[in-house]
């Protein structure tokens, strides 16, 4: 293991630890199980705050005879820190977007580390914009601006920019040079000084950071990803390695059904879904701001897999992905195999 990896490992067990002393156990008490999540911040995660702090993983535990369940959510900057946590064992389940899942799987498949879907969470417009002026099209861009992404070249964002440049030029990575990795929190932050003193001209976002940044001025949409992929796409997805599946099998279908049950949840009710994530998140926006942002009818919560074989032949054909994907369940759990997918 790396030195970052080590220290990665470190503070997510001192981050896990906070906070959770147990009082001393009675005679035959059982210890609670724990389980461990990490995630990137956004709307697009609700779901696992749903899980953990609206209570959902802890009844279906309690549903498969489980008892306590201390379950815990860290969030991280990006893909990178969540795949090591994973990898280390320093989290057991993580949430990835669809590049995450299929570099994963490809690298893991057939090891004993192995890494699938524990199933999908969400589907959500990536928006890139932009305060320079002068940029209408991604055809405007110089090597003047910079653009923020979570990652470059692994975060979904900016292979949403890489898709838009193959449909423009038949070059893919004709605009990674003007990638720069940045949170979506720091990117708005970053082009909020303004054109001319920012860091950075522009971001690929989700929300509620496309929503913040959007209020900027001068900011303006030049591109979504809706345009760019074609239609829906499976942008979130749960992760967990075989490990983590085998260590606690009624475990694991345990937080599988609480996924698929935070899901309705959090269609039914969108503004109590809207409140629970501002508490969670401790978020600036309104629950009225929130809950129009979930009704965006280019933002779902779903179980259903979706366009996953038309994202592996793009990376197929970018060199990102090495592997063929033959169908979605190659690359999901048996927890999401009674999905209609494609």
């Amino acid at each position: 293991m790396s030195v970052n990896k080590t220290i990665l490992s470190g503070a997510l067990a001192l981050a896990f630890g906070a906070g959770l002393v147990v009082a001393p156990s009675i005679a035959h008490a059982q210890a609670p199980l724990t389980v461990k999540f990490v995630q990137q911040r956004g709307l697009l995660y609700l779901p696992i705050d749903m899980m953990v702090s609206g209570g959902i993983l802890q009844q279906e535990a309690t549903k498969l005879g489980l008892g306590k369940v201390e379950a815990t959510v860290v969030t991280l900057s990006g893909p990178g820190p969540v795949t090591d946590a994973l990898l280390s064992g320093a989290a057991d389940y993580g949430t990835a977007a669809l590049p995450s899942l299929l570099t994963l799987w490809d690298k893991t498949h057939g090891t004993a580390n192995e890494v699938k879907a524990v199933g999908t969470v969400a589907n959500g417009a990536m928006v890139l914009y932009t305060i320079n002026p002068n940029v209408k099209t991604i055809k405007d861009f110089t090597d003047k601006d910079r653009i923020a992404v979570p990652s470059v070249r692994i975060s979904f964002n900016a292979m949403m920019l890489e898709m838009a440049a193959e449909k423009e030029w038949g070059d893919p990575h004709k605009l990674d040079h003007l990638t720069v990795g940045l949170g979506h929190p720091d990117a708005v932050v970053a082009l909020s000084a303004g054109y001319g003193q920012a860091s950075i001209t522009a971001h690929i976002a989700v929300q509620p950071f496309t929503d913040r940044g959007l209020k900027l001025p001068g900011a303006h949409v030049i591109a979504d990803s809706r345009e760019v992929f074609g239609g829906p796409l499976t942008q979130i997805t749960l992760l967990a390695t075989k490990q983590t599946k085998d260590k606690n099998p009624l475990l694991f279908k345990a937080v599988a059904n609480a996924l698929e049950e935070s899901i309705k949840v959090a269609n039914a009710d969108k503004r109590a879904a809207a409140v629970l994530w501002k508490d969670a998140n401790k978020a600036s926006e309104s629950v009225e701001e929130l809950t129009a942002l979930l009704s965006d009818p280019g933002f779902a919560f779903t179980a259903e897999p979706h366009r996953i074989a038309f994202f592996a032949a793009f990376l197929n054909r970018i060199g990102s992905l090495k592997s063929k994907v033959g169908d979605w369940k190659e690359l999901f759990w048996e927890t999401a195999h009674h999905q209609k997918g494609d």
